[in-house]
């Protein structure tokens, strides 16, 4: 009996290990938090990563927090990387807020919903130095009310 105890708890804590190491820790996350829930047209979003190993390729998520009255569909967006070497590159995104289905899009955290966009996918810096990242709001209007933050995430890219 305690032998089998002891094979059950071994396996447990087996599968715990296996199943915690399939989790990808990022590597940087920030987030840019809005006054009055608004984004204003004009200001731009902007973080900075320091890279310290050349080789490592990286996944990189916009991460966007909106309140449930958020007054459109979607929500569009430019998203631009400089390289520590001055390379810049940029891409226009749009993310629907309201799904085909009529409901709200990412996952409800408590007053708000959270979705996390990727932007780029096996991205390297070939040198270290700091990368700089800039998000722009591409919405029509001056302000885009029922905005809460938004966000950067940088993560080890895993071998699928």
């Amino acid at each position: 009996m305690v032998l089998k105890n002891i094979i059950n708890t071994l396996l447990i804590a087996t599968v715990l290990l296996l199943l915690s190491s399939c989790t990808n820790k990022p590597e940087f996350e920030q987030y840019h938090k809005f006054d009055n829930h608004s984004w204003n047209r004009f200001k731009f979003v902007t973080f900075e990563y320091p890279v310290a190993n050349p080789d490592q390729e990286y996944d990189i998520y916009i991460i966007l927090r909106y309140l449930p009255e958020y007054p459109n569909n979607k929500f569009n967006f430019v998203f631009t990387i400089y390289k520590p070497s001055g390379e810049m590159r940029s891409s226009d995104h749009k993310t629907w807020i309201i799904g085909e289905n009529g409901k709200l899009q990412g996952e409800k955290k408590g007053d708000y919903y959270e979705i996390k966009i990727p932007v780029s996918k096996g991205i390297s810096f070939p040198e270290t130095g700091t990368a700089k990242f800039e998000i722009e709001n591409k919405m029509t209007k001056l302000e885009t009310p029922g905005i809460v933050a938004a966000g950067l995430i940088i993560e080890k890219s895993v071998e699928e």
